[in-house]
């Protein structure tokens, strides 16, 4: 039996501008008519976590032990159902103390699921190289009969990584929507008819995109997918 959850958590900060963005989405998508009718929520949002992708090329130290502060943090507060808005970190679930008094939203199932609704079988990546190396979405793609296409490496180093840069660093927004709307047409040339903004900043970028290829939101989908969890059947 599932009981529906009373309190949502957000453990944030990978980046802030994503956890902000997820927060926005969340509210624009929760069908409420008064304040009263909003998901409650608790985010807990710490820059300091060490960059995943750094992590998991080998480059820098763990997210764990930040990430467990928070988890636990979180838990203490009341929290029933938790959401990370950061594709990469769910690479390190297994690390987390994840009990079954505490559900879970999981941002690369929800992902997957909407591109599968989309998509006539071939779908590009947009992702860190961190989710990449994962395999995250290799694997949930497969489950949904989905090819799965990532960028070549030149295109993941100079357009993808830059973009992601860009935004992270509240640089140039032109340019990084230049960038992935030439990745999309990359990914459009090869045969895919619809794209994966897999990162959390990616979405942030993708306005031009979107008249190349349909985007699928991974921010958007962890936030309806929270929604779902609170009111079923929405």
């Amino acid at each position: 039996m599932t009981i529906q959850p009373s309190l949502l958590g957000v453990l944030g900060g990978m980046g802030p501008i994503a956890t902000a963005y997820f927060f926005e989405q969340l509210i624009a998508a929760t069908p409420a008519s008064v304040d009263q009718e909003h998901i409650p929520v608790v985010i807990w949002s710490d820059g300091r976590v060490p960059d995943r992708t750094d992590a998991l090329l080998g480059r820098g130290p763990s997210p764990v032990p930040a990430m467990s502060e928070g988890w636990h943090a979180l838990r203490n507060a009341g929290a029933d159902l938790i959401a990370i808005p950061c594709n990469t970190a769910h690479a390190f679930l297994a690390d987390l103390d994840l009990t079954p008094r505490h559900g879970f939203v999981d941002m690369i199932a929800a992902t997957i699921e909407a591109a599968a609704a989309l998509s006539s079988g071939r779908v590009g990546l947009f992702a860190t190289r961190g989710t990449r190396l994962t395999g995250l979405y290799d694997r949930a793609a497969q489950e949904h009969g989905l090819d799965l296409v990532h960028v070549d490496e030149d295109d993941q180093e100079n357009l993808i990584d830059e973009a992601i840069r860009i935004v992270k660093g509240g640089a140039d927004p032109d340019l990084a929507e230049r960038l992935i709307e030439e990745a999309t047409r990359a990914l459009a040339a090869s045969g895919c008819d619809v794209v994966l903004a897999a990162c959390t900043e990616i979405p942030l970028a993708s306005r031009r995109a979107a008249q190349v290829l349909p985007v699928v939101d991974s921010v958007a989908c962890l936030a309806d997918a929270c929604v779902k969890a609170f009111a079923p059947g929405r």
